[in-house]
């Protein structure tokens, strides 16, 4: 909560607030920048170890996995809306997006979560994450240039070829073998389809999620619709398709490893809004697409994911399609 300036008018006797005070005013950006990095570096670990908690969890249908991560989102920040309200903090000066939002965000729940649950399933950490992190950067910078009229560059373009061709790479069945621990039978491609269309929804939700916060709606209201639609929409979709019966037989660690994995995603979240604070969205994507790496090595040491030519291709070609993007952010000229 912002203090308010006591004193609006200075007298013209007080000379010593006009003297330069070069120390704090020096001091500042570099204690900044560095908590801003270490916020984009948390984000990307916390992201790390919530994808490792989802993807032991496959075995589980894909929908109430997504169905308990949201949970936390709105365990934890319906005491802050509540407050906010109370202190009177403004939540929302300007409701008129509110609607558009939450649908965008029951796809976001739907295709973005529960898609990405499946690919975890079917083609494994290490090739879905790099999938969902090339289509999401590069979908939030196409729909940037229809929805908020940011600029299209030619190394966008170039970029999202190269990933486009990265995420066939790793979507062909030899790059990686069917998952064993989940119950799916879905083919490979589908599991690559499937990770592309998470990454997109998560694109649209984004994109929608900053021009919902700008028209006045703030980020915990927004974060909180987020949660509450999935929670509620997913939820109902659960036991309408499956009853209570199967959700009953699972057992406790089963719930306290999905459970993990949404608190993860939402400390994760919250740390990466702290660096978006910080630091410029370009050095934030740099720093995040660690997460490529992470799940990679996650995927091989934890859940025995092979080590294959088209894999490492494929996550090459991520690496390059990402490098390509952000130099063609940081151009003077852009």
């Amino acid at each position: 909560m912002s203090i308010p300036d006591p004193s609006p008018y200075q007298s013209p006797k007080t000379l010593e607030p006009t003297r330069p005070k070069t120390p704090p005013l020096s001091h500042p950006p570099p204690i900044k920048l560095w908590w801003g990095a270490a916020c984009g570096m948390a984000a990307a670990v916390l992201y790390t170890v919530s994808n490792i908690a989802l993807r032991q969890s496959v075995s589980i249908d894909p929908f109430l996995v997504s169905a308990v991560k949201a949970g936390p989102t709105v365990l934890f920040l319906g005491p802050v809306i509540a407050w906010m309200f109370i202190q009177g903090h403004p939540i929302a000066t300007n409701r008129r997006m509110i609607p558009q939002f939450m649908l965008v965000a029951l796809m976001g729940q739907f295709v973005g979560n529960a898609a990405f649950q499946i690919a975890l399933g079917v083609i494994g950490l290490a090739a879905a994450v790099p999938i969902t992190l090339g289509v999401l950067l590069i979908g939030g910078a196409m729909l940037g240039r229809i929805v908020l009229g940011e600029p299209v560059r030619t190394a966008t373009v170039v970029s999202m070829v190269t990933l486009i061709i990265a995420a066939i790479v790793l979507s062909l069945p030899s790059s990686t073998p069917k998952v064993q621990q989940a119950s799916s039978e879905l083919p490979m491609w589908v599991g690559g389809l499937s990770a592309a269309a998470s990454g997109a929804a998560y694109a649209l939700f984004g994109v929608v999620m900053r021009k919902t916060m700008n028209d006045g709606v703030s980020a915990p209201l927004t974060m909180f619709l987020s949660g509450a639609v999935g929670t509620v929409a997913l939820w109902s979709f659960t036991l309408i398709q499956h009853g209570t019966e199967p959700i009953a037989m699972l057992e406790s660690n089963q719930w306290v490893v999905m459970g993990a994995g949404g608190l993860f995603n939402f400390l994760a979240f919250v740390a990466l809004s702290y660096a978006l604070k910080a630091l410029p969205v370009v050095a934030v994507n740099l720093i995040n697409a660690s997460q490529v790496a992470m799940a990679a090595m996650a995927g091989v040491v934890l859940f025995a994911e092979p080590v294959t030519w088209q894999l490492m291709s494929g996550i090459g070609l991520t690496f390059a399609g990402l490098l390509i993007l952000m130099r063609g952010r940081l151009s003077p000229f852009s």
